[in-house]
């Protein structure tokens, strides 16, 4: 998969990071590439947003495969726990209003806790939302 970079994305993520006067570093790239480069404190907890490509993981019918994602949400989030396996981590996933039973029970079973909110911004059954999961704490 190859990595798009949107400078206007990046600039404005990065405006609202500072409006929340914390110190958040926003780190772009390529996860796979990225991983590889950082070096953490051992103390620090992670916040990972995922949100990669749907592609045609979204199908009106059966909703939306979180295993079909470009790449694979599950994928992703085992990476992370390969890569910090000590560390506690949320996870903020872009999802939909519809999604495919089968995929939503494989990704919550690759984290501890998780629970899913969907924003009713558009008609219904066309509606985004987010889960959060978290690995190695519950809240």
């Amino acid at each position: 998969m190859r990595f798009e970079f949107d400078p206007n994305v990046y600039q404005l993520t990065r405006q609202n990071i500072a409006d929340l006067d914390r110190p958040i570093e926003l780190i772009p790239g390529d996860y796979t590439v990225v991983l590889d480069r950082l070096d953490l404190p051992t103390h620090d907890a992670l916040i990972v947003f995922v949100a990669p490509p749907w592609g045609t993981a979204l199908d009106e019918v059966e909703g939306l495969d979180l295993r079909r994602t470009e790449p694979p949400i599950t994928d992703i989030i085992a990476r992370m726990a390969h890569a910090y396996p000590d560390r506690r981590m949320l996870f903020a996933i872009q999802v939909y209003e519809k999604v495919n039973v089968d995929s939503m029970a494989e990704l919550k079973s690759k984290v501890d806790w998780s629970t899913v909110k969907t924003y009713d911004l558009n008609v219904r059954g066309r509606n985004h939302g987010i889960l959060l999961g978290t690995r190695g704490w519950r809240p």
